[in-house]
């Protein structure tokens, strides 16, 4: 049985080597193509000195060059950390010092059109299940960024699981790429796609939104893409059954909790999925399928094969069903740790006491979840969500769930200001259709105590969300405070345009 992503599309070579693998708006790669275009590149990336126990820089955007990047680095036998381009230069720096990388993949290093050779994979070393296949950066609490490092076992698991178990891909399938490459949910659509015989579809780059999204969708013929929940839940009434008339037949959704009130009814036959998973695991490492009875608040679902999920309270001890815990990860899914930092590595990555073999590990996420009686976990925010405003405890997810059930609220986002006028202040940022904050007030009323009522309400257009696609708190914090001081009950809140708040991949 194959082991690492490598042997896992090889196999696909040797099994269907005319069928298609890539598509752009320009042109196609059969997967006989492919592997000639990415065994070139993995043979000079040996050269010079990629293989097992090294990780290669990529600093390249969402294109083809990028994909037949990744794959030959893997096919190298090396890690391939994705880097945003246009990242501050030092921040960038410091991400290479800590992966201790010496090798740098760019643009120009990518020939798509070779008429050179053509290389087989012979002769390119052949990593273990342990060694790593990818790493990708995560920001640290302390600002310093982290970079993870997970080994080909953990992502092949999922990539199992999502073809075996769920149903997630098919080998008719074509997946729309649509996360940057420092996502980790771009190991997922694409590595997923080629392992399994699918097909990786490219749009042209840009901001993939709307009305773009399902042209795209339409003319690449994609049949499976993945949107952040942040997107879905507010908007996927109105864009699932675009997205299905265009001919996709599963949305794949996660990165934040997902508000799932009429999603199976408007998406009709097309399936959506809920995922959850951590930086440090292997992209999801549990499922929801959503049917007409999903709540509001939408499951994170059962585990994936190989996977355990402890829910444990602060004496690390299992809670009972219907209590909530923080979710604790063990089994095949796990990273290795952050490269570089070994103590920050045995902070999170503890010893699992119920693993029963010697040495097993769990990452304490931080997360917070309960044991439905149905048998899913039930997300419930991160164990820093709770803040204090004026001595009370505020969490930070049961305000929000509150305000997105308020009439005319599709979507909606808190932030404590500190510096807000008066003191410490509950801001609210939302979308829909604007109401009177007495109104806000007034429903909010029978469903929070006081001292967890916003004291300012911002509507905007859209939610500003940053790459791995959950709402960019940052950016809503940076709003000039003055622009919410207009007296209670305003209707002329500043709406700011998609355009200017969304960050796309």
């Amino acid at each position: 049985m194959s082991e690492t992503v490598g042997e896992l599309f090889a196999h696909q070579v040797r099994r269907q080597p005319q069928a298609l693998a890539v598509r752009t708006p320009g042109r196609t790669w059969t997967y006989a193509e492919l592997d000639r275009d990415t065994a070139r590149l993995a043979h000079r990336l040996h050269a010079r000195g990629a293989g097992p126990g090294t990780v290669v820089a990529m600093p390249i955007q969402r294109g083809p060059a990028a994909l037949i990047g990744l794959l030959a680095v893997i096919r190298a036998g090396a890690a391939c950390l994705p880097m945003d381009p246009a990242g501050p230069p030092e921040r960038n720096r410091e991400v290479l010092r800590e992966a201790g990388c010496t090798l740098v993949l760019t643009d120009a290093d990518v020939i798509l059109d070779d008429p050179g050779d053509r290389p087989t994979g012979d002769g390119l070393p052949v990593p273990g299940p342990q060694d790593l296949a990818y790493a990708i950066t995560t920001s640290g609490s302390t600002g310093r960024p982290k970079v993870v490092g997970v080994p080909h076992a953990a992502i092949v698991n999922c990539i199992r699981a999502c073809h075996d178990d769920l149903d997630l891909i098919r080998p008719d399938d074509v997946v729309l790429w649509t996360a940057a490459p420092t996502v980790d949910v771009t190991m997922q659509d694409c590595l997923m796609a080629l392992a399994c015989g699918a097909a990786v579809a490219i749009p042209a780059p840009g901001e993939l939104q709307g009305t773009r999204l399902v042209r795209d969708a339409r003319e690449l013929g994609a049949t499976v893409l993945d949107l952040p929940a942040a997107l879905v839940g507010p908007y996927g009434r109105a864009l699932l059954p675009r997205l299905a008339a265009a001919g996709v037949r599963l949305v794949i959704t996660g990165s934040s909790q997902l508000d799932g009130r009429g999603l199976a009814d408007a998406a009709g036959t097309m399936v959506v999925h809920n995922g959850y998973g951590p930086t440090e695991a292997a992209v999801a490492v549990t499922w929801y399928r959503c049917d007409p009875t999903t709540p509001q608040r939408t499951p994170i679902g059962r585990p994936i094969r190989g996977v355990r999920i402890h829910l444990l309270d602060d004496d690390g001890r299992e809670v009972a069903a219907g209590q909530p815990g923080q979710v604790c990860i063990a089994g095949e899914a796990l990273a290795r740790g952050y490269l570089g930092r070994p103590a920050r590595t045995a902070a999170a990555f503890l010893p699992d006491p119920l693993a029963g073999v010697p040495g097993g590990r769990m990452y304490a996420t931080g997360d917070r979840a309960m044991l439905a009686p149905d048998g899913n976990l039930v997300y419930l925010g991160r164990l820093d969500d709770q803040v204090k405003v004026d001595g009370h405890r505020v969490e930070i997810g049961e305000v929000e769930h509150a305000l997105r059930a308020c009439p005319g609220v599709i979507d909606a986002a808190i932030v404590i200001h500190e510096k807000a006028p008066g003191g410490t202040a509950i801001v609210a940022y939302l979308t829909g259709a604007p109401s009177a904050d007495e109104e806000l007030v007034n429903f909010l009323r029978d469903r929070l105590p006081s001292y967890m009522l916003p004291r300012f309400y911002v509507w905007l257009d859209m939610l500003p969300l940053n790459r791995p696609g959950k709402v960019d708190r940052a950016k809503l914090a940076a709003m000039p405070i003055t622009e919410m001081v207009m007296g209670p009950g305003r209707r002329d809140a500043p709406r700011t345009s998609l355009k200017e708040m969304h960050r796309g991949g």
